[in-house]
């Protein structure tokens, strides 16, 4: 049983090669080694599981729907806050600062995670803290992610004046643009936050990760690395999120 794991794996791996999708039987057999009577035979179960397809006419053989349904119901399944904890755990040691989580929940974002900076003056925003989509670095990062349908509703929720949101939409705008976000004693005064968007496998916005420095203490070296190591952690956590 093990041994015909082994060799439908062996024949999954082929088949998963990106620069040759399609192959036959006999080309099967020559890259796995194996005799082209158990090629066949497992070919046949694969396909009864819609783990391959066979194109009639050429007679070849590619990877099957199933496993885009398996992909889609695992990365659905996926928790950020656990993909995410490690690595922000990571970046809280090297940035030497305090780190956040939030995702978007309608006209509001929620704190999920924080990992404390080791600094013994530190910025502490409650887990669960609830925020209006308008304020701060992470936030403004995942609205600049939204459509602009549902970015302009929930500024027109958030914001009454028409001169505030065009001005918001344009600080949008650059948001996008730049990929990352940096707010200035927007929520707390004398504070600054750098963050960087977190997708799903769909590309849509699942939620932003974020560093928080007291502003006074912050040179422009250390900005500049904030912005360098959010961007990069937001890039990993998506990339373990199925975003590619």
């Amino acid at each position: 049983m093990i041994q015909s794991i082994d060799r439908a794996m062996a024949i999954i791996n082929v088949l998963s090669d990106t620069k040759k999708t399609k192959w036959l039987p006999a080309e099967l057999a020559e890259s796995t080694s194996l005799p082209i009577s158990t090629v066949y035979r497992l070919l046949q179960s694969l396909e009864s599981h819609a783990l391959v397809s066979l194109n009639s006419e050429t007679k070849q053989y590619e990877l099957g729907y199933k496993w885009v349904e398996i992909g889609l119901q695992k990365y659905e399944k996926l928790d950020v806050r656990a993909v995410a904890r490690p690595i922000l755990e990571k970046l809280a040691v090297e940035v030497r600062e305090t780190v956040y989580l939030n995702v978007p929940n309608d006209i509001v974002s929620i704190i999920i995670d924080r990992i404390d900076s080791p600094r013994s003056i530190r910025i502490i925003d409650g887990i669960g803290e609830r925020i209006p989509m308008h304020l701060g670095a992470a936030n403004k990062v995942m609205l600049a992610n939204l459509s602009q349908i549902e970015s302009e509703k929930i500024l027109c929720q958030l914001v009454g004046r028409m001169e505030v949101q065009e001005e918001l939409k344009k600080q949008l705008r650059e948001i996008k643009r730049k990929g990352f976000s940096i707010s200035r004693g927007e929520k707390t005064a004398g504070t600054v936050a750098v963050a960087a968007p977190i997708f799903d496998f769909e590309g849509r916005v699942l939620a932003a990760v974020s560093v928080e420095a007291i502003e006074s203490q912050v040179t422009v070296e250390q900005e500049d690395l904030f912005i360098e190591k959010v961007v990069e952690v937001a890039e990993k956590i998506s990339g373990e999120m199925g975003k590619h």
